[in-house]
């Protein structure tokens, strides 16, 4: 007998905390996460497992990042207004990201302000935060609504299609059994790759423009990023398109994907 066991990332959700997001560049609400590495059997874990780290999960932007929950004063158990959760989960942010905070006033009302060193920096910190979530998803197969959807076609094609030539023209039906198999297959491969040009459009490009969208990038400062994150081997280098491209989405009014 095959027993399928080994270790997996189990996730427990601690509660709900303000803190700072670097991707909509000021307070926001996060969900809290601990982090564990467990034991399965058959995918199915007991407990929460070795502890791994903890991650915050911004509400508006859905980006995370690693913390310290030691840093909060409490957790709610809900979901608030920032403001709310300013002041019962992390009171003193304007202390403790008293320089970041600094740094994005300069931005808002002197972005002329900013070294070429601290523009270098901020146009490349919201790719580096983004691009592990580009990794993950690339690294597999994800099956979206539109990929479902796909495989239910490509099944009623492979039943429906060979009957009906069957009725129709009987002396066609193992060919035309081939050619809807042929046909279901090519609908599925095709949406899968679709899918990963939708993840891009709809939760990677809208985020990354939102966050670069106050440093008014050029071209030339996108172009030496993702020349950069090219020979660092990320995916997102060559996921995103031309920084001719981008820079115009960056440039333009874009709404955020839900």
């Amino acid at each position: 007998m095959f027993i399928v066991w080994g270790k997996k990332i189990v996730y427990r959700r601690l509660g709900y905390v303000a803190d700072f997001c670097p991707i909509c560049r000021g307070k926001q609400v996060f969900e809290l996460k601990r982090v564990g590495s467990a034991g399965h059997v058959y995918y199915i874990s007991a407990g929460q497992g070795e502890l791994v780290g903890y991650e915050l999960i911004c509400q508006d932007c859905r980006t995370s990042l690693q913390t310290d929950p030691g840093i909060y004063a409490s957790f709610a158990k809900l979901p608030a207004p920032v403001e709310e959760l300013v002041r019962t989960t992390f009171p003193n942010i304007d202390e403790v990201m008293a320089d970041r905070l600094a740094l994005e006033e300069r931005i808002r009302r002197e972005p002329a302000s900013l070294s070429a060193d601290e523009r270098r920096a901020l146009i490349r910190h919201p790719f580096l935060l983004l691009s592990p979530k580009v990794d993950r998803r690339f690294a597999s197969t994800h099956v979206d609504r539109w990929v479902g959807l796909s495989l239910v076609g490509a099944l009623l094609l492979m039943m429906i299609g060979p009957a009906l030539t069957h009725a129709v023209a009987p002396d066609e039906a193992e060919l035309s059994m081939l050619l809807f198999i042929v046909l279901g297959v090519a609908l599925v491969v095709w949406q899968v790759v679709a899918s990963k040009t939708r993840f891009m459009e709809r939760e990677i490009i809208p985020v990354l423009a939102k966050s670069l969208r106050p440093l008014h990038p050029t071209e030339a400062e996108l172009r030496e990023v993702m020349s950069e994150l090219k020979l660092l081997r990320h995916k997102m280098a060559s996921k995103l398109g031309s920084s001719e491209r981008l820079a115009g989405l960056v440039a333009a009014p874009v709404a955020m994907a839900r």
